[in-house]
């Protein structure tokens, strides 16, 4: 009975700590005494960071202002967001201290650091690309439609037919050169004739003296040397473009996009960096247009924020894809905050202390999953 009870009060306990505040576990000691409120925090909508309504948003970089303000001891009155509809009006309000702090997907740049502060990076961003992810039905189909849709059947029976020609011309000349290989009547003949032109052509096996004709041994000689190259050849145009690994895009490089149907969504970071870049892209007005474009097989490569196309796969709102190994223009976010701001260093001091809690890697797995 007196076990039972520890265990009862053990676990009371971890309920209360489990449910405590963050700002009464681990918060760095900061004096925001001298402080007006309420404080004015900027926001705009991009999800998975900022989502939600205008008057109570929620989202990653919200998650983290909260943790802030629990470190601030901060209530909900102490506090309120306006919401903008653009970074650059973002940082504009910080410039000029319409706002308190700005928090959002805001990157550092140098443009923007000239005329606001930034705050020590929360999190590490980048463009990701995603291409399809089928699986074995949906390989052997676009197989079959790539050898229709493909010029391989018209080289197969061009080859048939040149087999075929080269067997009945043997046939033809040496049975009446009195070769007895290619007698015994117009079907064995031919017959014989066939299996030896096959071995000719497609292996290059063949033995001139078999012929009694000149011109036959010199056509045999030649055919020796044309024909393996021919077949290696074929061999591997059929293996470069038939292959899983040329069905499935395999995108690790940015020479890999080169020859791929690659998609952007439009005025986004992306379109910017394929711009720069010189890449070839196909603009869409949004994901779920990239999505139906997958699912019709009209684009390979979708190019867009990595940790945006983590929170859609990991909510199921992006389907049949998976990522490349290939990502791009690495970036860091940040709280905007207007020049010389008293909360600076207070921001500062507790972002260095929440991002390597264990409560910010369960916050972040929350809308990505496993990192």
């Amino acid at each position: 009975m007196v076990r039972r009870s520890h265990i009862v009060m053990s676990l009371i306990l971890w309920c209360l700590t489990a449910t405590m505040p963050y700002a009464q576990q681990s918060c760095p000691d900061v004096d925001l005494q001298n402080l007006e409120r309420p404080i004015v925090v900027g926001t705009k909508f991009s999800p998975p960071f900022v989502m939600g309504s205008k008057t109570a948003p929620d989202g990653l970089s919200i998650d983290l202002w909260r943790l802030i303000a629990d470190c601030f001891r901060l209530g909900q009155d102490d506090y309120r967001y306006v919401e903008y509809g653009t970074i650059e009006e973002l940082v504009d309000a910080a410039t000029v201290g319409d706002v308190d702090l700005a928090i959002s997907a805001i990157p550092i740049t140098v443009a923007d650091e000239r005329i606001v502060d930034f705050s020590f990076p929360y999190f590490e961003a980048s463009l990701g690309t995603i291409v399809p992810d089928r699986n074995r039905s949906a390989n052997f189909k676009l197989l079959l439609e790539r050898i229709l849709d493909s010029n391989i059947l018209a080289i197969v029976f061009g080859l048939l037919c040149f087999m075929v020609a080269v067997a009945v011309g043997y046939w033809w000349v040496e049975r009446r050169s009195g070769n007895e290989f290619f007698s015994g009547g117009p079907f064995s003949g031919l017959y014989r004739a066939l299996i030896w032109a096959a071995l000719l052509v497609f292996q290059g096996e063949g033995d001139p003296f078999e012929l009694k004709s000149r011109l036959g041994q010199l056509l045999v000689l030649l055919l020796m040397f044309v024909g393996v190259t021919i077949i290696s050849s074929f061999t591997a145009i059929i293996t470069s473009s038939l292959t899983l690994q040329a069905l499935e895009p395999e995108v690790r490089t940015i020479a890999d996009l080169e020859n791929r149907t690659v998609a952007v969504i439009n005025q986004g970071d992306a379109a910017q960096w394929a711009a720069d870049a010189g890449i070839t892209v196909r603009s869409l007005h949004d994901l779920s247009q990239a999505q139906r474009n997958f699912d019709e097989d009209k684009i390979e490569v979708v190019i867009h924020e990595r940790e945006v196309l983590r929170y859609l796969i990991n909510r199921k709102s992006l389907s049949g894809v998976k990522f490349a190994p290939l990502t791009m223009a690495p970036q860091d976010y940040a709280i905007v905050l207007p020049p010389n701001s008293p909360l600076r260093e207070a921001i500062n001091l507790t972002i260095l202390t929440i991002i390597n809690t264990p409560a910010w890697a369960v916050t972040q797995q929350k809308y990505f999953g496993t990192r």
